[in-house]
């Protein structure tokens, strides 16, 4: 590998995204994160399956950046779903929340800006 087609910042789509999701519950699945960390094995299997997917070499701290930060989104996501009157629309990829609920929403953001 001659490192020209390593990025020093990688630009995400939404297929690569699905596809690192994909790599890293299948690195899960077969014993590669034994606590909260993935092993070495594991992420040289992401490394790995990544390049061969997308034909992008990404570091090792490339993904698991990627993996901390939609790790932080998917906490926020799952306390937002959780809560009265929220759901998910897995059809459109969207919070369905009641018009009461977003106008409630709306407001606190715009307080705190």
């Amino acid at each position: 590998m001659d490192g020209s087609d390593t990025h020093d910042k990688a630009s995400w789509t939404k297929a690569m995204l699905h596809m690192f999701c994909d790599m890293c519950i299948k690195a899960i699945e077969i014993g590669m994160r034994l606590n909260i960390h993935f092993n070495k094995a594991g992420w040289k299997f992401i490394i790995q399956s990544f390049k061969e997917q997308t034909g992008l070499s990404l570091t090792k701290a490339q993904l698991k950046n990627k993996w901390d930060g939609i790790k932080k989104d998917w906490r926020v996501w799952k306390k937002l779903i959780t809560q009265t009157g929220v759901g998910w629309s897995t059809e459109l990829g969207t919070i369905l929340g009641t018009n009461e609920w977003w106008k409630e929403k709306i407001q606190v953001s715009f307080h705190y800006q």
